[in-house]
């Protein structure tokens, strides 16, 4: 079988909460999101193709030190036979297995629940904005986006998945308090609270970075601080809610994050 993978990291911390991960990433994406990191893989190219019983023998040389395998991008979902084969190894050697996506094929989600562990969603800006949404996905297909998006995220609150909830934030785009608190009333009527306090759901407010984008207007931005990441963070109002910073760590949650931010003013 012929599959198409861009690269490989073997270990990260990033990348699966709580758990050690070897992260396969591949290449195309539906979107042409303006901040996207990962740009150089929005197309797949012939190089990128390659056999998978060779690719997964090299998987498993790189095995020993993780607990977990997650499938990013790019877009996971445009290669739904990849994630069911990779869902097989993973049961077959005692890992977990999670992947990325952006929403945007929830029939594809659906085929997969029972076979994955973990599914981390972005959600890009608030779900009563489709001109934004359109924006931010660098596609004038906002409403479709954010329809797909609804059906795959009340999918996944119904399931016994891990459902991994991401917004990255964008000082003066989508950080309004008005922005993050239709992110949050609309999450808790598909069903993210009910899924949270069970401990199987978590929304991740994570940290532009502007170096690393595609396009120059977003180069020309800067960094949320820390103190606009709580705000958004405390405007979101639902439970289990973390930042994810550089300088403050990959899954810290907002309330420790208030404690810590509190101590050092009584210090002053």
């Amino acid at each position: 079988m012929k599959i198409m993978v861009a690269g490989i990291v073997e270990l990260s911390l990033m990348d699966y909460p709580s758990s050690p991960a070897l992260v396969i990433f591949v290449p195309g994406c539906p979107f042409r999101c303006p901040m996207c990191q990962n740009w150089s893989i929005l197309e797949a190219k012939p190089e990128h193709e390659k056999e998978l019983d060779e690719f997964l023998s090299k998987v498993r040389v790189a095995l020993d030190t993780v607990d977990a395998v997650k499938v990013s991008g790019g877009e996971p979902t445009l290669y739904p036979e990849f994630l069911l084969r990779l869902s097989e190894f993973c049961r077959d050697h005692g890992l977990l297995f999670g992947f990325d996506t952006n929403g945007y094929f929830p029939d594809v989600v659906k085929a997969l629940l029972g076979r994955v562990n973990l599914v981390s969603v972005d959600v890009k800006a608030a779900f009563n904005d489709p001109v934004l949404y359109s924006r931010i996905i660098g596609i004038d297909k906002g409403m479709e986006a954010i329809n797909r998006l609804k059906e795959t995220l009340r999918m996944l609150f119904l399931s016994n998945v891990y459902v991994d909830v991401r917004t990255t934030l964008i000082p003066t785009v989508n950080d309004g308090e008005g922005c993050m608190k239709n992110i949050g009333e609309s999450l808790t009527r598909l069903g993210y609270v009910d899924k949270a306090l069970k401990g199987e759901a978590s929304y991740t407010l994570q940290e532009l970075e502007p170096s690393l984008a595609w396009k120059e207007e977003v180069k020309r931005l800067r960094r949320p601080t820390l103190e606009e990441m709580i705000k958004a963070g405390e405007s979101v109002g639902l439970p289990r809610v973390y930042i994810r910073k550089a300088d403050v760590g990959f899954m810290i949650g907002l309330e420790e994050l208030k404690k810590r931010e509190a101590r050092k003013v009584d210090l002053i």
